[in-house]
């Protein structure tokens, strides 16, 4: 079976641009694992209410897209990491209001977060969410999508907040425009960050944070802050102005060249290799060779490079949805183009813009399945994990 990945994460809109919090940089990343490890948008309709997460898995999950290794410091933190989950807040602005005074909600993270060791002696957490914080990661119609390896690569936890709210704007306007601006009041951005009430000078609020976060924001992400324009009242600044771009991921983080790949295209597949597939790899694999895709190139390279969790299962959505991209899009329509866009020039690849318009769609058809036919959802979930021919043999049994 193909290892699922977890690297994509969604958070409301509301969370990331209306809530106020701060976390360790090792307690978001914690919380960012956590949610694109076991929680579904799609599918899940309540969190889950124990989570048991093994200190190794956790100490890997930190430390994925740096180029760090795992050290003790990880696991003397974990007692941290546990007291932050449970006792940090997210705070919001309420429209309830007493006597003039606005009132403001207040959400843990997460209700508790509990040492656990089994048998064998394997440490392991145990962490519940608090049940109020699923609006923030189910049922979600406008939300922000950050790839977590490159978030991990920051080592402060106002830059990580700070480049959500950015790359969030960023992902919406970057198919209008080439730069970005927004603008936040002083003790707006101070509440989104959970630093209000501190740095009455606003020196030492640029100083200590405003300037470290854009400089590691530039030096680690695909984000760029080009100019941060301040905004004056009173000879007061009262307001900052934010421009920026997308740019290419630093030196030292960007991914390693690939290894010169197997040459499929004389491979033919065996009836075995065949057997091995589900039911949607094998829909996809027959759409491809079809199209006129050599078996082992469709086999060995394209199938097993569709990468994301929304597709487990719905491979061949994946294929028809790129299929019909390069048909509205190719000068030259041909399968050995199609491998070309594919295969060489990345086009389906999980970073690029075109994975990201096929996911939504994909995610879309998903939930209107699950909405208007949720037996054949429940087929396809349940055929997700079988082979072909395993899955022939269910159903039958199923239906008789």
């Amino acid at each position: 079976m193909e290892k699922k990945t977890f690297d994509i994460i969604r958070f409301d809109d509301k969370l990331v641009y209306h809530g106020s919090y701060y976390l360790s940089p090792r307690a978001i990343k914690t919380i960012c694992y956590l949610v694109a490890r076991y929680v579904e948008p799609e599918v899940d309709n309540v969190l889950p209410t124990k989570l048991v997460v093994p200190i190794k898995e956790l100490a890997q999950a930190i430390l994925d897209g740096t180029n760090t290794k795992i050290y003790k410091s990880i696991y003397q933190e974990v007692d941290g990491i546990c007291s932050e989950l449970t006792s940090s807040q997210i705070r919001f602005n309420s429209k309830v209001e007493v006597r003039g005074v606005k009132l403001r909600g207040y959400i843990n993270w997460c209700s508790s977060a509990i040492p656990i060791q089994d048998e064998n002696g394997n440490a392991s957490i145990q962490l519940s969410f608090d049940p109020m914080i699923a609006q923030f990661f189910l049922g979600l119609s406008r939300y922000v999508r950050l790839y977590r390896p490159e978030l991990n690569r920051l080592q402060s936890g106002h830059s990580i907040r700070m480049f959500q709210m950015l790359k969030g704007l960023r992902n919406k306007m970057e198919k209008y425009e080439k730069v970005s601006v927004e603008t936040y009041e002083v003790e707006q951005l101070k509440f989104l960050l959970g630093v209000d009430g501190k740095y009455s000078q606003f020196k030492d609020f640029n100083k200590r944070i405003i300037k470290p976060a854009i400089k590691e924001i530039n030096e680690k992400t695909t984000l760029r802050i080009i100019d941060v324009i301040s905004h004056r009242k009173n000879r007061r600044i009262t307001s900052l102005e934010f421009h920026f771009m997308d740019q290419e991921p630093h030196e030292a983080f960007r991914k390693p060249k690939a290894k010169p790949k197997r040459n499929f295209e004389n491979f033919v597949p065996t009836a075995i290799d065949l057997a091995e597939l589900t039911w949607a790899k094998r829909n996809a694999y027959d759409t491809l060779i079809d199209y006129g895709v050599k078996e082992g190139i469709a086999l060995k390279q394209l199938i097993p490079s569709i990468k994301g969790s929304e597709f487990i299962g719905f491979e061949d959505y994946f294929v028809n949805h790129a299929m019909t991209y390069f048909r509205n899009q190719a000068d030259i329509q041909n399968a050995g183009t199609f491998v070309k866009w594919w295969h060489e020039k990345k086009v389906f690849d999980l970073d690029s813009n075109i994975w990201a318009v096929i996911c939504e769609k994909v995610v879309t058809e998903k939930k209107k399945m699950q909405r208007d036919k949720p037996d054949v959802y429940e087929n396809r979930r349940q055929a997700a994990s079988m082979t072909e021919s395993e899955f022939r043999q269910w159903y039958k049994e199923k239906n008789n």
